[in-house]
């Protein structure tokens, strides 16, 4: 009687075991995937030292270029600054054509869906920024 239950228990640790051993492979190979940390400069646009390192600028070229991109980054803040108060005011015309076809329930059912997803939205938010706030940390505590 005894041998049937032995093995009964050693069939059941096997599975056990394998279930485990599959978990930790399956999430590493599938489903663990995650995008490649940031690797060095590649696909990201150069910065003006390796601009002036790779293409052997002079004193002057560097700071013209310097020059350029502090003109262009003021015409892109405008236009970023633009589009965001173009973005508000559609949205806003918008909300405002939805409100005049929902009856008074609904619209506040609806807000309530707005204030949810703003609030999952700044939860999500807070969660990436962490992690940088926390690596900062700990570079300013290495620091001193």
């Amino acid at each position: 009687m005894k041998k049937p239950k032995f093995w009964i228990i050693l069939s059941l640790i096997l599975v056990f075991g394998a279930g485990v051993v599959a978990g930790v492979f399956g999430d590493r190979l599938w489903i663990g995937k995650k995008p490649p940390a940031h690797r060095g400069d590649q696909g990201r646009f150069p910065s003006h030292e390796r601009w002036a390192r790779e293409l052997g600028l002079s004193a002057e070229q560097q700071a013209k270029i310097t020059e350029i991109f502090k003109k262009n980054d003021e015409r892109i803040k405008t236009l970023r600054s633009d589009f965001y108060r173009n973005l508000g005011e559609i949205r806003g015309q918008l909300k405002r054509e939805i409100d005049a076809v929902l009856t008074a329930e609904q619209k506040q059912k609806m807000e309530a869906m707005i204030q949810k997803y703003m609030e999952q939205r700044r939860k999500d938010s807070d969660k990436r920024e962490r992690p940088m706030d926390s690596r900062n940390d700990q570079k300013q505590t290495k620091g001193e």
